[in-house]
């Protein structure tokens, strides 16, 4: 079936070029995006994720589009989701990239926008049902700067990491900044149990300050679990953990069952999987 992107509101072809040689994205990775996950034509967690949009592109003194304070980029989403068929899971992407292709140029320069979908196979969160081998990847190390938090299109780190993770046949891997704190994993803030308490990465460490990390702290304080997110992590605190687990906007939670010698419970995470679909149910 013919799929469909949105370009600045229009829809292309998704099997024909739209993007120009000489864009910024391209050239310089001077872009940003944000993934999020949809259940019909309702994205979850919207407002939170155009929240986190705004700031990050007023960080990166993008001008930002009328439409995302006004709410039209939704009904563009539901729009897209329509023509694409993908009326029930679906992992939604949207990208904004600065429109000069100069690499000198001024803060007024304008924004473009690119959407795309993808089916999943379902319509909720479904944990997994065999859990994740992970490892240790520290051939590059994430940076600390005042952009760490920040998803960018700067992704040689993710890339490397992803070709070593298939190299060692691992599921994901654990990546680590420069003092060796642990900071999430390829594509998801990493949370790990300790007795009562849920611990995940401070964004001091340079991981992402993500939706489905605020989530996941929220549910797990309603859930009765203490949750520390401010002191520093690293591997002897996973391997010494009760449970690990992975989570993101469009795959929900992922418990991981090993990290080498070492396996782990997924109670809280099926708990929490539990607690984030009855959250986010369709009436």
């Amino acid at each position: 079936m013919q799929q469909f992107i949105n370009l600045n509101g229009q829809h292309h072809r998704a099997d024909e070029p739209v993007i120009h040689h000489q864009s910024r994205a391209f050239q310089y990775g001077d872009a940003l995006y944000e993934t999020m996950h949809a259940n019909g034509k309702q994205v979850q967690f919207f407002r939170e994720h155009m929240d986190h949009l705004v700031r990050a592109m007023e960080r990166l003194k993008m001008v930002v589009p009328p439409k995302i304070r006004s709410g039209g980029i939704e009904k563009e989403i539901a729009r897209l989701l329509h023509s694409n068929r993908h009326l029930k899971g679906a992992g939604v992407t949207i990208t904004f990239f600065r429109n000069s292709g100069e690499i000198h140029l001024s803060e007024e320069e304008g924004a473009s926008y690119l959407i795309a979908t993808e089916g999943l196979a379902n319509e909720g969160y479904a944990l997994n049902e065999k859990g994740l081998m992970v490892d240790l990847y520290a051939e590059l190390k994430v940076p600390l700067t005042p952009l760490s938090n920040i998803k960018t299109n700067n992704g040689m780190l993710y890339v490397m990491a992803g070709l070593y993770q298939k190299e060692k046949k691992l599921d994901e891997c654990l990546l680590i900044n420069a003092r060796d704190e642990i900071t999430s994993g390829i594509g998801s803030s990493v949370f790990m149990v300790s007795g009562s308490v849920l611990l995940t990465p401070p964004l001091a460490s340079g991981c992402g300050d993500e939706v489905m990390r605020k989530k996941v702290i929220e549910y797990a304080e309603r859930e009765g679990l203490e949750v520390d997110e401010r002191q520093p992590l690293f591997l002897d605190d996973f391997l010494k953990a009760e449970e690990v687990f992975f989570a993101n906007a469009t795959e929900g939670i992922r418990w991981v069952s090993g990290i080498r010698k070492k396996r782990y419970f997924k109670k809280t995470a099926r708990k929490l999987t539990a607690r984030l679909n009855k959250e986010t149910a369709i009436d």
